[in-house]
């Protein structure tokens, strides 16, 4: 679509939805940055793709933009709740793929694991996740909860794109989606430079330590990880990439980003916010982190959301002088007859 068209399509919609629609083109030119990165890893690596799972996600990506892109430039049927909502979920179906190949190939780096010095600094700070762990084996009536907090974090995050343009915020479901990606870029390249395998591996935990769950995101880290970082694992199928990042926590991160992002919806919040707080409680025992990883991951999406403001301003800021451009075109010819 021609960008003068569209701005053109665009000139007298809300403020809100204006500046929405700049910072998702940065996202757009954000994750085409990103992606190009991956793309030249892989090729100056050993990894290769499988191609058919990428090339199904990225034509979805495609159909979204495409379909989100003709409802904004519809003189009849323009509805920023829909073309928004459509752009959003092409970009999230871009975004997820590429993060997830990213943190592969940060693990093939092969950096000297970090596990006994990560669980040296929870030491330090007073964290015993041997004393986590037998309390929550004597309280197993918690583990539905903190299992189904856990396991929310992609459910979570289609809410969001998809909720947020649908309420009427519009510019908060832009914001959304670029805190996601930096937070995600920001996990997968530090991991690279700490790599850990997970509190259980360092502790030699088995799993009748836990009979009461399974840390479904540490087996995935123990799967995975140790292959990777071998060369071992080369050829990289979409469906079957999980997250191998352990420092800094990208779960104890999103549940930052979720309340961030929920708490526009009045309605929603005490229901985000608690879930949440189950989230960050469940990601030791879920993912075998360490306490100093979920710190990480705070400060990460903290470090994220900080930066998307001042992206947001600039793209907000950019619309108020546009408008005012507007405001001033329109007025002359008025003034002019009324000289007349």
């Amino acid at each position: 679509m021609d960008s003068i068209e569209m701005q053109s399509s665009l000139a007298f919609l809300d403020s809100e939805v204006v500046s929405a629609w700049k910072l998702l083109k940065f996202n757009w030119s954000l994750l085409a940055c990103i992606a190009g990165v991956v793309l030249a890893w892989l090729v100056a690596t050993r990894f290769y793709v499988e191609p058919s799972g990428y090339v199904v996600t990225f034509a979805l990506a495609a159909l979204y933009r495409r379909i989100g892109l003709r409802n904004a430039l519809s003189a009849t049927h323009a509805n920023p709740r829909v073309f928004l909502s459509l752009i959003a979920i092409g970009q999230m179906s871009l975004a997820i793929p590429v993060m997830l190949t990213l943190s592969y190939a940060a693990a093939s780096i092969n950096l000297p694991l970090q596990d006994a010095r990560l669980l040296a600094w929870d030491r330090a700070l007073g964290f015993d996740f041997k004393s986590l762990l037998d309390f929550t084996n004597r309280h197993p009536e918690l583990i539905p909860v903190l299992a189904r907090s856990y396991s929310s974090i992609t459910v979570q995050m289609i809410m969001a794109v998809v909720l947020l343009p649908i309420a009427g915020y519009y510019r908060r479901g832009a914001e959304m989606i670029c805190a996601y990606v930096l937070a995600l870029m920001a996990t997968s390249c530090i991991s690279a430079l700490v790599p850990a395998i997970g509190v259980y591996h360092v502790l030699g935990l088995q799993a009748s330590d836990f009979p009461y769950f399974e840390p479904a995101g540490y087996y995935d880290t123990l799967r995975d990880a140790p292959l990777v970082r071998a060369g071992v694992l080369q050829e990289l199928h979409l469906t079957q990439l999980v997250g191998v990042c352990t420092f800094p926590s990208f779960h104890a991160a999103a549940a930052i980003l979720y309340m961030w992002s929920f708490w526009p919806l009045r309605w929603l919040r005490p229901i985000a916010i608690p879930w949440n707080v189950a989230m960050i409680a469940a990601t030791p025992l879920g993912g075998g982190h360490y306490l100093v990883d979920m710190l990480a991951g705070v400060a990460v999406s903290t470090a994220a959301i900080a930066v998307t403001a001042s992206i947001s301003a600039a793209c907000s800021q950019g619309r108020a002088q546009s408008a005012s451009d507007r405001v001033a075109a329109t007025k002359s010819p008025s003034i002019a007859s009324l000289q007349t």
